[in-house]
């Protein structure tokens, strides 16, 4: 399978995952603080990231470097502390309505971030699909901003645009260890929070609803983070958005199948939009004649002795082919150096093609 299609296919996984727990979360904020739940959340996160590297094992990837260290802890502390709580502080002084309606700013922020700053590129037809994606989303919340106070409106905000910088964040590092860097963020925000609560003698949820949290934590934030870093890696973060704001609709389709919701035109409707804007995107075409500059970087990549992937036709020192069967295809990581290189094909904005349009 092409990268760009793991990369839609996790992408949407992440999204089912993610929109999914959402439901089941708002059945049970009554059963401890936000804290002790949020913590709780990504307790079950980690245990779920630390499992699946149990079971697959050790594989050719990249592991995070020192380096990396600034950027990660950046990322945990806005995707997985200022955010939440930027949250939780503005949902008590907003309407429902108008905290939903809100919340769909993080798909902008994502977008703006990602082709402003990061130089990704997104196509009429890309823009398109996420004008028709966030439309349904918007459709979808019913959201009004009457009643709304400007300092609930600002904390949502703050929220949605340290998500945004996270998934920026995340894209850059998705280059290392996937599977690592989501361990890590769930570590980095559980333990603090829990720590926390525990030091503040914040109500925790009584065993079935902690042990309901752990399970969704791990579905919904675990391995919904860990496909999302994969999704983040394949397509960059603009695509990726585009793909994720689709959460919401599973969201409400997950309550109306599985809790018994009632069904609207208005989830129709917003069915409708978001099947459009994923469908255009699933088919979009970007091909160009384009210019590689030389580039220096390690990452798990995938090398055929029938020359398929012309990005990757770069030298090899004997330690980087030890234990390799390099007459077949074969994955590896390392660092490498990317020569020069003028060609056309279709692509996404991955971290080989953000150049010039």
């Amino acid at each position: 399978m092409k990268p760009a299609r793991q990369g839609q296919l996790a992408g949407l996984g992440a999204a089912v995952l993610f929109g999914c727990s959402a439901p089941l979360i708002s059945t049970l904020t009554g059963s401890g603080s936000a804290l002790s739940i949020a913590g709780l959340l990504y307790a079950g996160a980690t245990v779920a990231l630390l499992a699946v590297r149990l079971i697959r094992g050790t594989r050719a990837e990249t592991p995070v470097s020192r380096r990396d260290i600034p950027a990660l802890a950046a990322l945990t502390v806005l995707g997985g502390v200022v955010g939440p709580v930027a949250l939780v502080l503005g949902l008590a002084r907003l309407s429902a309505a108008a905290g939903s309606l809100l919340l769909n700013l993080e798909a902008v922020f994502t977008l703006a971030i990602a082709v402003l700053l990061g130089r990704e590129h997104l196509g009429r037809r890309g823009l398109v699909s996420a004008g028709l994606t966030i439309a349904g989303a918007v459709l979808l919340s019913e959201g009004s901003l009457a009643g709304a106070s400007w300092i609930g409106g600002a904390l949502i905000a703050l929220a949605t645009l340290a998500w945004g910088i996270d998934n920026n964040l995340s894209q850059r590092l998705s280059l290392r260890d996937p599977l690592q860097i989501a361990t890590l963020k769930a570590v980095g925000a559980s333990l603090p929070m829990l720590g926390l609560a525990l030091l503040l003698g914040h109500r925790f949820p009584p065993l079935p609803a902690t042990l309901a949290l752990l399970v969704i934590g791990a579905l919904g934030y675990g391995i919904s983070i860990w496909l999302d870093l994969l999704a983040l890696r394949d397509l960059g973060a603009a695509r990726e958005a585009v793909l994720f704001a689709t959460a919401p609709f599973v969201g409400a389709l997950f309550s109306l199948l599985v809790l018994g919701d009632a069904a609207t035109a208005t989830l129709l409707l917003a069915a409708a939009l978001m099947a459009a804007g994923v469908v255009l995107l699933l088919r979009e075409q970007h091909s160009h004649w384009h210019r590689h500059e030389p580039l220096e970087h390690a990452h798990r990549h995938r090398h055929d002795p029938g020359g398929s992937d012309p990005h990757h036709e770069h030298h090899h020192e004997p330690q980087d082919l030890e234990g390799v069967a390099a007459d077949r295809p074969f994955w590896h990581a390392h660092d490498h150096r990317h020569g020069e290189l003028e060609h056309a094909h279709p692509h996404v904005s991955d971290a080989h093609h953000r150049h010039q349009h």
